[in-house]
This record gives structure tokens, sequence and C-alpha cells, in this order.
């Protein structure tokens, strides 16, 4: 009976003793494999790091080598636009000068000439010089919403002065011809499609009186209120003489001669 019940006391704890060291085991097998696999992600992670940073060094090197590249040819390409330019505009003039000593040499070419130089100011192919009118306008001072001087305004400040005998007229050093365009773009205004800076300079020549006249036109009432409504600065002054310059645009794209009717 003694040995029965000791069998009995003690088979369970036999048992629960297995069971511990079987499962210590395993967890300790557990523990090994996933650290083993941690080890591999982790030096699979350096080399795709490794490999990225070499392509990325790589890669910088290329981008830097082609961006000097690019612009050693952009300025070498300003380079000889300037060099042509320049070769164009003497051209030009020996051109002018050939022409003017042949059109001198008789009284036929020498009349062809003061046709050519009347029709060259008229169209503003040529720079001309003569009394007449500055006009300075500007945005109000803070310049606010409705206080800008707008393309439209200076548009019918143009007009007003072709309307009271303005023979040439430029703003702000751009000759007005039959192609100019004065448009608002970009928060700004060009003229001739060039970017013109404030405050905005409109020379004209013309005949006397011409700066009184122009407030009796549309365009000067115009101003007149736009300098009383909203602040916009308006000066006109009358100059004994100004040079303006020949247009930059002469260009016809869609035009030909028109034909005689017989």
């Amino acid at each position: 009976m003694g040995l029965l019940n000791y069998i009995t006391a003690t088979s369970l704890d036999e048992d629960y003793a297995v069971a511990s060291r079987r499962h210590a085991h395993e967890r300790k097998s557990r523990q090994v494999k996933p650290s083993g696999f941690a080890l591999l992600v982790l030096a699979l992670f350096g080399v795709l790091v490794t490999t990225a940073a070499v392509q990325t060094a790589r890669s910088a090197a290329d981008t830097a080598n082609s961006h000097s590249s690019l612009v050693a040819q952009i300025n070498q390409r300003k380079h000889e636009l300037v060099s042509l330019q320049a070769e164009a505009s003497r051209l030009r003039q020996h051109v002018q000068s050939l022409q003017t000593q042949d059109l001198q040499a008789t009284a036929e070419g020498r009349a062809l000439q003061a046709r050519l130089n009347t029709l060259g100011a008229a169209t503003a192919a040529l720079p001309v010089q003569g009394p007449g009118v500055r006009v300075i306008v500007d945005d109000a001072p803070g310049g606010g919403s409705g206080q800008q001087v707008l393309d439209k305004d200076l548009q019918k400040l143009v007009n007003g002065l072709w309307q009271v005998g303005a023979e040439a007229i430029s703003v702000n050093g751009q000759r007005i011809s039959n192609l100019t365009a004065i448009r608002r773009a970009s928060q700004g205004i060009t003229v001739n499609y060039r970017h013109i800076n404030r405050p905005y300079v409109v020379s004209a020549i013309g005949p006397e009186q011409m700066g009184v006249r122009f407030l009796d036109t549309a365009g000067g009432q115009t101003w007149l209120a736009l300098r009383s409504a909203v602040n916009l600065r308006f000066d006109i002054n009358s100059e004994g003489s100004m040079k303006l310059p020949a247009a930059s645009r002469l260009t016809l794209r869609h035009a030909r001669a028109q034909e005689k009717h017989r």
C-alpha cells in the first residue's frame, strides 16, 4: 500500500516535469530560428541600402555632368548668337551705306531717298527726331486694386496722341507701329511683345499744342478722370526736341502688294 500510494502521489509530478522540459526546449528552438531569420533580413536590407547609395551617387554624378554640359552648350550658343547678331547689324549698315551712296548719285535717287525717309518715319522703320510731348503715367501710390495702369489705359493714351497729329510715338523706348500690340500679360504690360516697367513714359513727336489738344480727346478726358478718381499719376510736358528709336519688329507675315486696277 505504501508503494502504491507513492506512485500515485508522484506520477503526476514527473509528467509535469517532462512537459515543462519539452516546453522549454521548444521555446528555445523558436527563439533561435527567428534570430537567424532576422540576421538574414538585416543583411539583405544592408545590401539594398548600399546598392541604392551607390546608384544614387552615380546618378548624381551623371546629372551633374549633364547639367554642366548643357550649361556649356547654352553659353556657347549665346556667344554664337551675339556674334551673328553683330555680323547682321554690320551687314545692314553696310547695305544701307551702299544704298545711300547710289541714291545720292542722281537727282532721281535723291528724290527716292527723300520718299524712303518719309515712309520710314511714318512706318517706324527709321529713328526720328523733333519736338513733341512726353507723358509720364504710373500706378497710384500703394498701387492697390483698381489703382493700377492697365493696357487699355495706355492704348487710349496712344490713340489720343495719334488723333491730335502725332507723327511718331514710343512707350518706354518701344516705337509704336502698325504692328504694335499693347497687352497685359503676367501682371505686367508688354509693348511689341516686350515687358515694360513702371513708370510708363510715352513720347510723341508732332505739331505744337499737341499736349493741350490731347486733353480734349476721349483719351485725355479718360486720363484726367483716372488722375482725379483713383490718383493715377498723369504728367504731360512739352519737349523742344526728342529722339525716338526705330521699331524693332516690322516683319509682315500675311501681306501682299495691292494689285493695280487698269
